[in-house]
C-alpha cells in the first residue's frame, strides 16, 4: 500500500530494521541542476528538478531539508503519483510502506520554482538489507529558460482572480515537462517568476536571466558544468515580462543576441528555439514576435542552429493571469511536432 501522506516520524514506527542509502550512491540519478559541492548533500532550487532510483523492499522514506518548508513535490512509486509538501523541519518523510517485497522505481520532482529556497537531498532510506538500483538513463536532453510560465506559476488555479499559492504550481505539467515525457528526453528548466531578458516585470534590470543563467542554487559559488550537460535542445520562452514597462526594443533584441551567443558558447552543437509568445488576446503580440524574430535574423547566415517559434494566442485561465494546465497542453501541442520535425524524433 502506497501512503498519499507524510509520516514524519518514520524512524518511530518502523517495524523492521532500516538503512540510509546516502545522496551520493551511484544508483541514484539526477535531472536538472544540483549543486554537488557536497556529493552526499546535493542541493537544488529550480521547479522540476527530478532525483530517481530503483529500490527494493516492502518501504521507502527520504532524508531531505528545505530551507523554507513550503516547497511542494510529486512523488511516482511505480504507477502511482501523489504530492507531499516539505513541511516538517526533521526534514525525514515516509513514501511509502507495506509495498509488496519486489523491485520498484520511484522519481521525486520539485513542483515548486526557485524563490522557495534550496532544497538538500541526503538520501533514500530503504528496509535493511535491500538496495538501490539504477534507472534507465535517457538519451535526449532539452533545457526549457524561461519566467513563470516555464516555471508553472499557478498552473493549478482555479481560476484567473486566484492568487498564487505554492500547492497549485506543478512544474510537472507545463508545456516543457509535458514535451520531454513525450519524446522521451531529460526534462531541465532555468526559470523564475517575474524575469527577463532586458527588464523583469517591474522593469527591475538586475532580476534578468542573462545575469542569473549560471546560478545553480542560491547563496552558491559553484559553477555548472556546462561541458558534462549538453542538451539537444534549448528552448527560450522570454519576452512577456519585458515588455510590461517601457522598453527599448533595440537594446533588448541585443540582449537577446548575446544571450544566444552565450548559449552557442557552452553548447556548440545544441538545437536554440527562440520563442515568441504565447500571447493573450489582444496582447502586445506583434511587436514581440517581431523582436524574436530579429534575433533569429541575425543568426540566419551564420548558424543553422538557432530556430524560430510563435506560440500565437493561449489564454490564461490559471492563477493571476497565467495559462492553466489545459492551455499548457495547448502549449505542448504546438512545440512537439516542431521538435519532431526538427530532430527527426
Amino acid at each position: 500500500m502506497i501512503l498519499l501522506f507524510l509520516f514524519p516520524l518514520f524512524l518511530q514506527y518502523c517495524a523492521e530494521p532500516i538503512q540510509l542509502v546516502r545522496a551520493d550512491d551511484k544508483s541514484i540519478s539526477y535531472t536538472g541542476r544540483f549543486d554537488f559541492s557536497d556529493r552526499a548533500k546535493p542541493r537544488f532550487m529550480y521547479s522540476g528538478c527530478t532525483i530517481g532510483a530503483g529500490f527494493t523492499g516492502t518501504s521507502i522514506a527520504i532524508k531531505m531539508k528545505d530551507d523554507s518548508l513550503r516547497n511542494w513535490f510529486n512523488v511516482r512509486i511505480d504507477d502511482q503519483l501523489f504530492k507531499f509538501e516539505s513541511a516538517d523541519s526533521s526534514g525525514i518523510y515516509l513514501l511509502a510502506r507495506n509495498l509488496p517485497d519486489k523491485a520498484h522505481r520511484i522519481t521525486i520532482t520539485r513542483r515548486t520554482e526557485s524563490h522557495g529556497g534550496n532544497t538538500t537531498f541526503d538520501g533514500f532510506i530503504i528496509d535493511s538489507g535491500k538496495t538501490l538500483y539504477p534507472l534507465p538513463r535517457l538519451t535526449r536532453t532539452i533545457e526549457f529558460i524561461g519566467n513563470s510560465l516555464t516555471c508553472g506559476y499557478g498552473n493549478e488555479g482555479k481560476s484567473r482572480e486566484e492568487h498564487f499559492k505554492y500547492e497549485t504550481q506543478n512544474a510537472d505539467l507545463v508545456y516543457g515537462a509535458l514535451v520531454a515525457r513525450k519524446l522521451d528526453a531529460n526534462y531541465v528548466a532555468i526559470c523564475r517568476s517575474g524575469i527577463g531578458m532586458l527588464q523583469s516585470y517591474d522593469g527591475n534590470k538586475g532580476i534578468v536571466q542573462p545575469k542569473l543563467y549560471d546560478e545553480i542554487v542560491a547563496g552558491s559559488n559553484a559553477q555548472w558544468d556546462y561541458s558534462a550537460n549538453q542538451p539537444d535542445i534549448v528552448v527560450i520562452e522570454l519576452g512577456a515580462n519585458d515588455l510590461v514597462k517601457t522598453l527599448d526594443s533595440a537594446l533588448f533584441v541585443n540582449t537577446y543576441i548575446a544571450f544566444v551567443k552565450k548559449l552557442r558558447s557552452q553548447y556548440p552543437e545544441t538545437d536554440i528555439i527562440c520563442a515568441a509568445g504565447p500571447n493573450l488576446p489582444g496582447d502586445r503580440s506583434l511587436a514581440f514576435q517581431s523582436y524574436v524574430r530579429s534575433v533569429q535574423a541575425q543568426f540566419k547566415n551564420t548558424d543553422k542552429r538557432v530556430h524560430y517559434l510563435d506560440f500565437g494566442t493561449v489564454d490564461a485561465n490559471g492563477s493571476d493571469w497565467h495559462q492553466n494546465l489545459k492551455e499548457h497542453q495547448q502549449m505542448a501541442d504546438a512545440l512537439l511536432p516542431y521538435i519532431k520535425k526538427l530532430k527527426n524524433w
